[in-house]
């Protein structure tokens, strides 16, 4: 089995695992924490598999696009993050920052890849 469909099926049993452990933190709290890395490690999965491809592809050609579009995910990977400071106190740490970068960088990289998808047909 070639390497791209042994990552596709991590994906796949990563997210499966995310969604277990979301359910299992509405009963056991403390399990929170493992879903955020959990879920943390399937968007970095797939980013790695879906709009990354594309964007290395053209990253030459577009270099200020991609420093940009990192400084626009930083941004809003803060935001996100003050914001559920605010309505979720008991949750912070260092997990919920990086799922709030891992959401706002997959986002962000979903709209580049297609943006240079458009643009280069």
């Amino acid at each position: 089995m070639e390497i791209w469909r042994k990552l596709q099926i991590a994906n796949v049993v990563l997210t499966v695992v995310a969604i277990v452990l979301s359910v299992a933190a509405l009963s056991f709290p403390n399990v929170v924490y493992w879903a955020m890395w959990a879920w943390s490690l399937a968007l970095w999965l797939f980013l790695f598999l879906g709009p990354m491809p594309v964007i290395e592809r053209n990253k030459r050609e577009h270099s200020v696009v991609l420093a940009l579009s990192f400084l626009v995910s930083v941004l809003v990977a803060v935001s996100i993050n003050t914001w559920l400071q605010e309505q979720y106190p008991a949750t912070h740490g260092f997990s919920r920052g990086v799922l709030a970068y891992s959401v706002a960088y997959v986002v962000v990289a979903l709209v580049l890849a297609g943006w240079l998808k458009l643009k280069k047909k």
